[in-house]
């Protein structure tokens, strides 16, 4: 059994993979994620913090028209 959990902690230590992306600020609230070629807002819950939302919750829909409409 000793054997089995140490052959499997092994397997697990190799097979996970390592991040390499790079997060950079971008000023006002976003930061840019370089491995994803995405920008992502700083503070999750910015629906809330503007005022967009009362409570900080959206339906789907409505979450995808908000970030249509981000300036």
């Amino acid at each position: 059994m000793t054997r089995r959990k140490i052959a499997l902690a092994g397997v697990l230590a190799f097979a996970t993979a390592t991040a390499q992306a790079s997060l950079f600020d971008r000023g006002g609230g976003l930061i840019y994620d370089d491995m994803l070629n995405v920008t992502w807002l700083q503070d999750a819950r910015y629906a809330y913090t503007s005022g967009d939302s009362p409570d900080g919750k959206m339906t789907w829909e409505g979450a995808m028209n908000w970030a249509a409409n981000l300036r």
